[in-house]
């Protein structure tokens, strides 16, 4: 896998995404002063926002920095995880960016799956009002469906969605996320009509669409491999495909999309951020705290484990987070998403 590519899509046409947005008005600065000044950064506990519910990709990302900086002993300072869930992130984001303007003590984690729901909640609050601290990694998408289920392969579900375009339940994260528009993507290689396509449903955490998918109330399931892995490890999940490029190291018996027929690919990203208008000194203390976390070991041995892609940067995220936007945005209205 090309990990510097982090959303490419292809079902007739290949898509190269990339995301973030912005506002009616120009951006937020990304951080106040027109120079780093020292910092001291941190004097006081942190607390990192993740804007879904317990047991999902954000909650997990929030949680292992909260890790990594306290166990590797990164900071001294007490650091906490907040749920905020709703909208793919866009609740709890627009709670941060109205409500902390200029705390740096306030963090969140984003990604792929927030741009697409402002973008088909058509919000007013955006990822690129936030200030940007770094790209901490990228994941592939894994499909799945309970233990018992009739379906064996990606065939399979093409083949139940050409004969019905409804008949198959699929659960994801929010409308509008990363999951929703893979399902999408299936339909589409199908031949189904999206825009007649009623049968995504979806989750505001990990947990609740892993129990509605071994409960069998829905038929497919999608999330980040490392959401569901413990699932199909266990063997209370069947794992179908991966959306990667290639196979993963860690599951290299789960075949891609591609080598099944579909012609997609999607890799989802995260990004750790922080309120408009930062002290530019404490955003520099930011970052250098985040190539802290990204080179501990705690971070390393979960996404070697998890098979996430090094795509970690603090540098060239605001135009980044423009041009996902775009090409998100061209995405989900061509896949009819957006209304």
């Amino acid at each position: 896998m090309n990990a510097s590519r982090f959303l490419a899509l292809s079902a007739s046409v290949a898509i190269v995404a990339a995301c973030g947005g912005g506002t009616s008005a120009s951006p937020a600065p990304a951080a106040s002063g027109t120079g780093a000044a020292v910092s001291s950064y941190p004097t006081k506990a942190i607390d990192i926002m993740a804007p879904a519910a317990t047991g999902g990709g954000f909650d997990t990302t929030a949680r292992l920095v909260q890790k990594a900086l306290t166990e590797e002993k990164i900071v001294s300072q007490n650091v906490t995880v907040s749920n905020v869930p709703g909208s793919g992130g866009v609740v709890g984001m627009g709670q941060l960016i109205k409500q902390n303007d200029k705390d740096p003590y306030k963090l969140i984690v984003v990604g792929r799956v927030t741009v697409g729901s402002q973008v088909t909640a058509k919000s007013d609050v955006k990822v690129a009002q936030l200030t940007p601290i770094a790209r901490l990694m990228a994941e592939t998408e894994v499909i799945v469906t309970p233990k018992d289920s009739p379906y064996k392969s990606i065939k399979d579900v093409l083949d139940a969605l050409k004969k019905d375009v409804n008949g198959i339940k699929f659960a994801g994260g929010s409308a509008g996320g990363i999951d929703h528009e893979l399902a999408a993507l299936l339909v589409k290689a199908a031949g189904g009509d999206v825009k007649a396509w009623k049968s995504y449903v979806p989750f505001a955490g990990g947990g609740e669409a892993a129990a509605a998918i071994i409960g069998g109330q829905v038929q497919v399931g999608i999330s980040g491999f490392g959401e569901f892995k413990g699932q199909i490890d266990s063997g209370t999940m069947k794992a179908l495909a991966v959306s990667s490029e290639a196979p993963l190291k860690a599951a290299p018996n789960i075949p891609t999309l591609r080598s099944q027929g579909a012609d997609i690919v999607v890799v989802n990203w995260r990004m750790l951020a922080a309120p408009p208008n930062i002290p530019a000194g404490d955003l520099e203390a930011l970052k250098a705290i985040a190539k802290k976390i990204h080179d501990s070991k705690t971070w390393a041995d979960f996404s070697e484990k998890n098979n996430w892609f090094d795509n970690f940067t603090t540098e060239g995220l605001v135009t980044f987070v423009a041009t996902e936007t775009q090409s998100v945005t061209a995405t989900l209205t061509d896949l009819g998403l957006v209304k």
